[in-house]
């Protein structure tokens, strides 16, 4: 009976302890909810369509519109989340405006360019920004181009990632008829992570859980409204991209473009395309060796550029990242220097 007493008292003591922490260690609580992630919001346009667009929300701020590539949804600005504090250091807004047939968005057989852009000025209109950067990531390209020939006094400045102009050397994909192309996508659609089948050597292996991201991402613009992996909105996204590229000659602010010499998706000359063809300063950022995660890649140094910081280069040395004037040329890097952020210098994951 002794035996059980002292065995009692013992574990008292011990739960005592163990709920009385030291108080030399207080207990910061937190006084809001952490983000999961920017909500969809919607609104109907005076055409009586329903569009649904993503905010990051910061009034005051450097807005920048953000078009993903093909079959992207409105919360692809969530798949560059991974620069979230240096894009809220830098004080930059991030909207998207969702496209037709992917994620919430109801797929119209009818709907075009110009739908986008009346769409694009309206959500615009709803927020209260009346000027504003752009960028656009690879299949985003087209739209953007578009985008800047219907507004281009209102675009501060236009980024291009890996962009394309027009159909990528690729024919054939415009003669085919497009229920056809919309079948032999259909396969892809259904399987979000045979769609964003990322190089596991690049972008990936260096941001933790990015292929998770991006594959929660095609399940969304596929299947979230209940969808069930319809290719239609993303097999007239490609075939959009036959139509001629938008005549761009009125842009005068500055743009800059950036892409991989070894990207066989959009190499370099849809880029050069682009840049021959605005009137303002245009600074070409060429990556060598890089494929087309270079949208990712350098998502540091586009924040930087919209922010203000385009005639600087961001460059990690040796585990210090700084600004460099100028442009870089990545072939004359010393070594232990890699440009952007010094978490691309950390070991693979």
């Amino acid at each position: 009976m002794k035996r059980i007493l002292t065995l009692a008292a013992v574990a008292a003591l011990s739960v005592q302890a163990q709920a009385k922490p030291s108080p030399a260690v207080p207990i910061v609580f937190p006084d809001q909810f952490d983000s999961i992630g920017t909500p969809v919001q919607s609104m109907t346009t005076k055409e009586g369509r329903k569009v649904h667009f993503t905010d990051t929300g910061e009034p005051g701020w450097k807005p920048l519109l953000l078009i993903g590539g093909v079959g992207t949804s409105g919360r692809a600005p969530e798949l560059v989340a991974f620069l979230d504090t240096m894009r809220r250091r830098l004080k930059v807004r991030i909207i998207a405006v969702e496209r037709n047939g992917l994620g919430d968005t109801a797929f119209d057989p009818a709907w075009t360019f110009a739908d986008y852009n009346s769409e694009v000025a309206q959500v615009m209109a709803h927020l209260g920004i009346d000027k504003f950067a752009l960028a656009a990531i690879s299949g985003g390209g087209a739209y953007a181009g578009h985008v800047v020939n219907a507004m281009p006094q209102r675009i501060t400045s236009w980024h291009m990632l890996a962009a394309v102009s027009s159909a990528p050397g690729d024919t054939d994909r415009c003669k085919l008829e497009e229920a056809t192309f919309a079948q032999q996508l259909a396969p892809q659609i259904a399987a979000p992570r045979v769609w964003w089948d990322m190089p596991k050597d690049g972008v990936s292996a260096h941001v933790r859980g990015f292929s998770d991201r991006t594959a929660d991402e095609g399940a969304r613009a596929f299947f979230i409204a209940g969808q069930k992996g319809d290719p239609r909105g993303v097999a007239r996204e490609y075939k959009r991209f036959c139509e001629p590229p938008a005549d761009v000659a009125a842009f005068k602010a500055p743009a800059f473009f950036y892409y991989g010499e070894a990207d066989p998706a959009v190499p370099p000359a849809h880029g050069r395309y682009w840049a021959g063809k605005v009137a303002g300063k245009v600074t070409f950022r060429s990556y060598p060796g890089e494929g087309h995660d270079v949208q990712y890649r350098h998502w540091d140094q586009l924040l930087l550029d919209v922010a203000g910081y385009g005639d600087r280069t961001l460059v990690c040395d040796s585990g210090r990242a700084h600004l460099v004037a100028g442009q870089v040329d990545p072939n004359r890097l010393a070594k232990g220097r890699t440009l952007g952020v010094c978490a691309w210098q950390q070991p693979k994951r």
